[in-house]
């Protein structure tokens, strides 16, 4: 994973690394292909030992010469290297295609080919050279004033997260004092919450349809400021580091179990203090757009395993949204019936052997995470959960949601519903009939109200907090045998 190491001497230093990075390029030709009119794609293959590793820059040069870091990247590393050229200036999408939330109705037109996220996939694993296994995304902040490097993930545990920042923070101090750099901080997900707002990238684009994945944001003073070279061989030095912790895991630290289709993925992560029995799951975590972070965050602060799904959109699928926790299909916001059909049914079963695989034997308790948008309550369906469960659960949420929203007026104190003691109006029938509701002993159903409980990221931490610690000390009750 070695090769050409530029040296950085300027603002016009990466144009001349360039062009030596294109003669040489560890003898992996630069390949081009054209959308007409649109724009162009430039590429070449990863090196042997590199297969399904490809560093990206899906807005080329308009975003600030983000195409000749990415370059340097893959001629140190051996990536794979894929450059978008021309289509940002047309406004046309890269690395995500045109988001739909229910069918186009007949009447309505894309705007001029709409994306070219289909080609840009192509090209991802031409460079890749099969599946991508790894996609590192170069981009620049939009304003002059930021002064942090930003790190969007995709199938990065907890751990994995703070090895990657910790490796980060060593290279920095190492190299920046000792050349009068700043000391640039990161923050990474899901360690941290990020400012940048991705979610058509996250739930939809590159970021899901490889296995694991970095976006990239570096302050716009990367390329310009004093610490320019510095910064640039941190990266880089840094890019290596990420390459052994992800790939190899010599730390062995806890990885997220990812299956790829052509209509989304699947994700599972595995209790962190091998509790048995438990899970939580995001079935509709590209749709429910805040869900898969909150299950994410929930599980590795309860013990739980987590098992996430994303895509299953009408954006995948072009009509319908796949339901994933049942075996059906549905256009959403329609007046129609679920529908059966094969590819829900398998959606549905590879959810279920993964939430059954968390479970790591008998599935004690399943918790599934919605979000909702016509009331302001917390409404939570149940199997399995007697009237006294649920006045137990109900009296804990109230108790820990005051405590912990004490003194905060700006985040709503929301109210649950809880069956059998309440009726709400989101039962999960299907779910329950059917579906993955019906496979534990106990399940619990929530729907999160998103204009109360997920508006913000201040109202999204509070109330993951508020959940966990509501799982963490109800769970003597519901977990009986498997809580020690």
């Amino acid at each position: 994973m070695t090769g050409f190491n530029p040296i950085l001497q300027g603002p016009g230093i990466l144009v001349a690394a360039l062009t030596v990075l294109y003669g040489c390029g560890l003898n992996r030709p630069v390949m081009q292909e054209r959308v007409e009119g649109l724009g162009r794609f430039e590429f070449r293959e990863a090196a042997a030992g590199l297969e399904g590793v490809v560093i990206g820059a899906p807005h080329g040069r308009t975003d600030r010469n983000s195409d000749m870091l990415a370059t340097a990247l893959s001629n140190r590393t051996g990536a794979g290297l894929a450059i978008a050229y021309g289509f940002r200036s047309k406004r046309v999408p890269v690395n995500q295609p045109i988001v739909r939330t229910g069918a186009p109705p007949g009447s309505w037109k894309f705007p001029q080919r709409g994306s070219v996220f289909r080609e840009y996939r192509k090209i991802l694993r031409r460079a890749a050279k099969g599946e991508i296994d790894l996609y590192i995304g170069v981009h620049k902040w939009g304003t002059a004033e930021a002064d942090r490097i930003e790190v969007a993930t995709s199938a990065l545990t907890f751990e994995e997260a703070m090895a990657l920042k910790a490796a980060y923070m060593g290279i920095r101090d190492r190299l920046a004092p000792a050349k009068g750099a700043p000391r640039l901080e990161m923050a990474i997900e899901p360690l941290e919450r990020i400012s940048w707002r991705d979610s058509g990238v996250k739930h939809h684009g590159v970021l899901l349809i490889a296995e694991k994945g970095l976006n990239i944001r570096l302050p716009q003073s990367f390329s310009s400021n004093a610490g320019e070279r510095v910064y640039a061989e941190i990266l880089y030095r840094w890019i290596e580091q990420v390459l052994v912790v992800l790939r190899d895991n010599p730390l062995g630290l806890p990885q997220v179990q990812v299956e790829l289709t052509e209509l989304g993925r699947f994700e599972l992560v595995r209790s962190g203090r091998e509790l048995s029995g438990a899970v939580i799951g995001s079935p509709h975590g590209s749709y429910d757009e805040f869900t898969a972070e909150m299950v994410r965050r929930l599980g590795y602060r309860t013990g739980f395993a987590a098992v996430i799904a994303k895509g299953f959109t009408p954006t995948e699928t072009g009509t319908t949204r796949i339901n994933v926790n049942r075996p059906t299909e549905k256009i959403p916001y329609s007046e129609g019936r679920e529908l059966h059909s094969r590819r829900a049914g398998e959606t549905y079963r590879a959810f279920r052997d993964l939430v059954l695989k968390g479970s790591g034997g008998g599935l004690e308790l399943y918790v599934d995470i919605h979000q909702y948008n016509t009331d302001s309550k917390i409404q939570v369906a149940t199997l399995g959960i007697s009237q006294r469960e649920a006045e137990i659960i109900k009296k804990s949420y109230r108790g820990i949601r005051d405590r912990t929203l004490k003194r905060r007026a700006d985040i709503p104190a929301v109210d649950l519903l809880i069956e059998p003691l309440d009726e709400v109006d989101i039962g999960a029938w299907a779910a329950k009939t059917e579906g993955i509701l019906g496979l534990a002993k106990k399940s619990l159903h929530f729907e999160l109200p998103s204009h109360q409980v997920l508006s913000s990221n201040e109202a999204r931490e509070a109330y993951t907090a508020i959940l966990a610690t509501l799982l963490r000390e109800t769970a003597p009750i519901l977990l009986p045998k498997s809580v020690t």
